[in-house]
């Protein structure tokens, strides 16, 4: 699973490299997607420190919950576990608490 980033510019969900970093090296954005991050730098705009950190720990928190969602739905689908420990049977309850075995 990877970080899905909603574009503040046009509102397009996309997903920018893991690191984000492109692979010509240019830093990828959390803030606007490929197309919105070249106009606003040919406007000369930065992105917003603020912003960027607000979209990332929303993408984290998006990404965190996705995960939550699919262990719990891998839970749901694991057939039932064996038990801890045996259970018990009614050998043990036949004799009387005071009775005494081959061993006492």
């Amino acid at each position: 699973m990877r970080l899905v980033f909603v574009c503040q510019g046009c509102g397009c969900h996309y997903f920018p490299p893991v690191g984000l970093v492109w692979p010509d090296g240019a830093r990828a954005s959390a803030v606007w997607c490929a197309g919105c991050r070249t106009e606003a730098a040919e406007r000369g705009i930065e992105e917003p420190a603020e912003l960027a950190a607000v979209a990332m720990m929303l993408a984290v928190r998006a990404y965190q919950a996705a995960l939550a969602a699919r262990l719990q739905r891998e839970q749901a689908e694991r057939p039932d576990r064996r038990p801890s420990r045996p259970a018990r049977t009614a050998r043990g309850q036949l004799r009387p608490g005071g009775a005494r075995t081959r061993l006492g």
